[in-house]
């Protein structure tokens, strides 16, 4: 009999499970999804356990309320600003090394993640929408760096992200102009796949992570670790590292089925063996 594993339950983050799909929600509606030290927090565990224990073969990231994620709880910087008690430089890099393993632990999952942009995303908003594999958004959302518009340096991985999406160039060009980018500015400049209605986007979310979940398991492990490292790779190693993957996918059942379907005509059905 199979262990039933249940999702953590926590204050800030939503975990819920249908079949082989998860939607994970931020909860801080009424702070338009800000960052605070506990959801920062909470954000650690929810990814490690998604990353290391979910049944899972996809999952979809959102926002409860207006927001996707409007970046850090500015209300936290302003404590530190105003009080002579808080040490704020230290505060943050210990809350930046916090988030940071999150984002780490996000970017190990490995099933697709579908970013389901349901309104702003600015600052570490717009950086975990950026580590997210697809992002959809709806009409309503937009985007903005906003790090400048505090004077702080972007953090959650932007300046990792972006430039792999738009290029180093373009990166720079949005960091420094920081604008509100709409729902289809964004489409434009490749930061979205797809643009849809308010009331169909998580309907819409489903389906493409639905689609993405028939894949076989070992085939997305692998594209989205050779994708992710292949920037600081040589091309020596990295062919390396696809000698290695396609030669352990020959020893899965998803391989034989895929290849003995192949040539029936059929549609191979992949179950992660």
């Amino acid at each position: 009999m199979s262990e039933t594993i249940n999702p953590p339950q926590l204050n800030t983050i939503r975990i819920e499970i249908d079949g082989e799909i998860g939607t994970l929600t931020l909860d801080r509606p009424d702070a338009f999804n800000a960052m605070s030290p506990e959801m920062i927090g909470e954000m650690t565990v929810a990814f490690g356990w998604l990353a290391d224990r979910a049944p899972l073969r996809g999952l979809i990231i959102t926002g409860s309320g207006k927001a996707f994620c409007a970046g850090g709880d500015v209300t936290w910087f302003r404590k530190g600003v105003e009080s002579g008690e808080i040490d704020l430089p230290s505060d943050v890099r210990r809350g930046a090394e916090v988030l940071h393993q999150a984002i780490i632990d996000l970017r190990r999952i490995p099933y697709p993640v579908v970013g389901a942009i349901n309104g702003p995303a600015a600052g570490a908003g717009f950086s975990l929408a950026l580590a997210c594999d697809i992002r959809i958004a709806a009409s309503t959302a937009f985007f903005a760096p906003a790090y400048g518009r505090i004077g702080a340096s972007p953090d959650g991985g932007m300046t990792y992200f972006l430039p792999r999406v738009v290029g180093p160039s373009k990166a720079l060009e949005i960091l420094l102009d920081d604008p509100n980018m709409n729902a289809e500015e964004a489409k434009e400049l490749g930061l979205v796949s797809e643009v849809v209605g308010p009331e169909e986007l998580m309907q819409r979310a489903q389906v493409r992570t639905a689609e993405l979940a028939k894949k076989a398991p070992h085939y997305v492990r692998m594209a989205k670790k050779l994708v992710g490292v292949s920037i600081e790779n040589s091309i020596n190693d990295h062919l390396q590292l696809e000698r290695h993957g396609i030669a352990d996918s020959m020893a899965t059942e998803d391989l034989r089925n895929g290849v003995e379907t192949f040539f029936s005509g059929g549609t191979p059905e992949f179950h992660g063996r």
